[in-house]
């Protein structure tokens, strides 16, 4: 790729570019790996951009990806379930992909490995911390856009220690455009509605993994939806625990169980932002 290429990209306006005090261009990662994604340029060397070498394949939300992934969070091994996860997403593969395709059957695996006695509990949390410092890796790279955009934010009510779900909502929002707020896993109800009041969020994503104590979930849900009504804010949910007993005791906009059909659906709202 030659300099002359870049300057071009710049003042079609397809590369974005930032201005030094002394005139000159500089690029910022993030732009770059939404140019090269969007144009489907491979990386050459993308160790010197401080990415995981050795990229998988572009097509890579496959079988063999998939139990490649589930070997390395099971093995501890930190480097490969970062080569996969960030490599995927700098090859070009819609986050959505590599959520619903990869990291989401890796995840049910190892859960289900744990339930049958072959992965003990260290095991598991060590798969999750990995895990979850390659999606913070991924979102550093998501680029950051100018202008009104239409806002979310993603939690699990307080009880609900799950972190991996309301990450990838966060970054399906983020790569759609949104601003996405993530106000974290076990969050008290009070708190997701200051939240509301406070930022007005189009989408509220709500996870719902586990529920120890059905009344008082109903009870702060209520309080969350009350809140989300008055300030016109879509619920969506997910999760195990969104049984079909319990959707029909609660208000909410959606029920996604991909992080595809969460992208469609706040594909669909109107593109008003606030």
């Amino acid at each position: 790729m030659s300099e002359s290429s870049v300057k071009r990209w710049s003042d079609q306006g397809l590369l974005a570019t930032q201005k030094t005090a002394g005139g000159h261009r500089k690029l910022v990662l993030a732009d770059v790996l939404r140019f090269v994604r969007e144009h489907g340029y491979d990386v050459g060397k993308p160790e010197l951009l401080g990415l995981p070498p050795r990229l998988p394949a572009r097509a890579g939300t496959t079988t063999d990806t998939r139990a490649q992934l589930l070997a390395a969070m099971v093995e501890g091994d930190g480097d490969a379930v970062r080569r996969i996860l960030v490599g995927l997403f700098v090859r070009g593969v819609p986050l959505t992909d590599v959520f619903d395709q990869v990291l989401a059957p890796a995840l049910h695996q190892v859960g289900d490995q744990w339930e049958h006695g072959t992965v003990r509990v260290f095991e598991e949390h060590r798969a999750i911390g990995l895990v979850q410092r390659a999606l913070h890796e991924v979102r550093r790279l998501l680029p950051r856009r100018t202008g009104k955009r239409a806002s979310g934010a993603v939690a699990t009510l307080g009880g609900d220690p799950y972190t991996v779900a309301i990450t990838m909502a966060e970054l399906t929002l983020g790569e759609l455009g949104w601003t996405a707020t993530n106000l974290g896993p076990d969050t008290p109800a009070h708190t997701i509605v200051e939240a509301i009041e406070a930022l007005r969020p189009r989408v509220l994503c709500l996870g719902i993994n586990w529920i120890d104590d059905l009344p008082a979930f109903n009870a702060a849900y209520a309080t969350i939806a009350d809140c989300a009504r008055a300030h016109r804010t879509a619920i969506v949910i997910g999760g195990p625990a969104a049984t079909a007993t319990l959707r029909a005791e609660i208000r909410f906009a959606a029920c996604c169980s991909s992080m595809r059909e969460l992208a469609d659906f706040c594909a669909s709202l109107e593109p008003a932002t606030r």
